[in-house]
């Protein structure tokens, strides 16, 4: 602590990035076997941060969540301005303004927030969380806000192995291995030897997110650690990254909590006119539908833990995994052979294939192969057709549990196209107004999209929306087609007025695209170094 300059106080403008509401000068993490607790892990935390802008204050409200037996300690933190007359003035934080709430039983929230922060303050704090945990928390180089300089150091005995991965398109400005044979000394054991890492990046610009990107986790420049093997005293190796079978054995017998042997409970409830249905395919699709017609789905994802399949069949309501896993049991009741498949959702970020890390995983569906060809099934959603899984589901490859043979990678993606035609007949009167119909055809995700927004809303709701979003148009009359065959295009007739801007004169200009223009270019960033990835289920570009 005590680092900041005056140079840093009188600083009115990052040069590297001038749009930049304020700047990391300075960050360090630094992780090491705590010699005065047991070689029990901590690590020290420092920042220094620099406020250029007062839409950045929130930046001096710092949260720091702990996990279980996880501790946090010597917390530390300083507010410097200038005065008038260019001295430096330093506010520090009490104790009593540091706070601690039990958010659940497992997590704990510690809070602070440095005092008087003005524009053009430096902050600085530090704090330690000691932590008998083996994992290591990602050290995020890169965040919403540029940085001057960030670093990372880790001394690991040497009986833990990491797989240790760089994320992100930018380059470490400091990788230095190095090694210490006597970094702890263990009684009855004697002198242990650590693994040194120290890494580094300078002048780190923001990432700035963009239209059309998926999870910002991908692209975000990181460090991660994941433990693959333990060493015991004794030399015994215990390897805690396994092979891709032994992790689809494991998520058998412990993520899936045993619940995917519940055949004879669901051969009992579902219809007996849906299992003796003689068409497989047919029989497929109303056990689909069965299923996705009787949950609601309760807004969460697969939780990795403590599905009670049979609970939520009888109180109607489950998450993504009590849903998807009734599914496969229903369609393994009906003789149906069926596959669960494990995948990570589009916001959680891609999981690596190099080695299995099973809590990358958040969601699981369902395949079936019937003559041949591949349906995967998801039935959270009640107006998704067969066949079609959500949009949060298309992330890459997902991973397909075979109970009896090797598990394997597939790609998702979308059974059904996805679509929106806009037809608009109008003629233009004396005054200035066209009338006319307008008809809209959705498929795919815009379908269900739009079959879920008029089931949810009154007929009067969704028309005030409508109008909403085209402050132009009066709706006279509205109908729509197939609402709840969601096999189907959706198809709504309008009877419209629509009202232009202009006076008539002998010369108008019309723009023949009434509905839904791209008003700007969602492509701003002068260099973007990730890839487009087209989100159809909200930017539907069609016309």
């Amino acid at each position: 602590m005590g680092q900041t300059t005056l140079d840093e106080l009188k600083m009115t403008v990052y040069d590297n990035d001038s749009s930049a509401t304020a700047v990391v000068l300075y960050e360090h993490a630094n992780y090491y076997p705590d010699i005065n607790n047991d070689e029990i892990p901590r690590t020290d935390y420092y920042f220094r941060i620099k406020i250029l802008d007062k839409t950045a204050f929130d930046l001096a409200n710092i949260s720091i969540n702990t996990y279980k037996k996880q501790r946090v300690t010597d917390i530390s933190a300083i507010t410097y301005n200038i005065t008038e007359i260019g001295a430096m003035d330093t506010d520090q934080l009490l104790e009593k303004d540091i706070f601690s709430i039990e958010e659940s039983e497992n997590w704990t929230t510690t809070k602070f927030a440095l005092p008087n922060i003005k524009e053009g303050a430096v902050i600085e704090y530090k704090y330690s969380v000691i932590s008998p945990y083996l994992s290591i928390n990602d050290w995020n180089f890169q965040t919403d806000i540029p940085k001057i300089k960030s670093e990372f150091d880790a001394s690991i005995l040497g009986n833990y192995q990491y797989n240790i991965k760089l994320v992100g398109s930018l380059k470490l400005d400091k990788d230095e291995p190095s090694a210490d044979k006597k970094c702890v000394y263990i009684d009855g054991i004697g002198e242990g030897g650590c693994a040194i890492y120290s890494y580094g990046m300078n002048d780190i610009p923001a990432f700035k997110e963009e239209e059309y990107m998926l999870s910002k986790k991908n692209y975000i420049s990181r460090i991660t650690f994941d433990l693959k093997s333990h060493t015991s005293y004794r030399g015994v190796v215990e390897n805690l990254t396994t092979t891709w079978k032994q992790a689809d054995k494991s998520l058998k017998d412990q993520f899936f909590n045993n619940q995917t042997s519940k055949k004879r409970f669901f051969e009992k409830n579902i219809p007996e006119v849906i299992l003796n249905t003689e068409n497989t395919l047919e029989k497929a699709k109303k056990i689909y539908q069965f299923i996705q017609n009787h949950y609601t789905w309760n807004e969460k994802y697969w939780t990795n833990e403590d599905a009670k399949v049979k609970e939520a069949f009888q109180e109607k309501t489950g998450d993504v995994g009590e849903i998807n896993i009734s599914l496969y049991n229903s369609l393994m009741a009906a003789d149906i052979e069926a596959n669960l498949v494990v995948l990570s959702t589009r916001d959680n970020g891609i999981p690596t294939k190099v080695f299995p890390i099973i809590y990358d995983y958040n969601y699981v569906i369902v395949k079936i192969i019937i003559d041949e060809k591949s349906y995967f099934l998801d039935a959270t959603n009640k107006f998704l057709p067969f066949g079609q899984v959500p949009l949060r589901t298309l992330n890459g490859e997902a991973r397909v549990i075979n109970f009896k043979e090797e598990g394997y990678w597939e790609v998702l993606k979308p059974n059904i196209n996805s679509a929106k035609g806009i037809i608009a007949k109008l003629n233009l009167n004396e005054d200035g107004v066209l009338e006319g119909e307008l008809n809209i055809r959705s498929l795919g995700y815009e379908a269900s999209n739009k079959r879920e927004k008029i089931n949810l809303l009154s007929k009067e709701s969704y028309l005030e929306g409508f109008e909403g979003d085209n402050p132009d148009v009066e709706v006279d009359e509205y109908n729509v087609q197939f609402k709840t065959e969601i096999e189907k295009p959706l198809q709504e007739f309008f009877k419209i007025k629509m009202f232009l801007n202009d006076e008539l004169t002998k010369k108008i200009r019309i723009n023949p695209f009434f509905f839904e223009r791209l008003k700007e270019n969602p492509f701003k960033l002068k260099e973007r170094n990730f890839p487009v990835d087209l989100d159809i289920q909200e930017k539907t570009m069609s016309h």
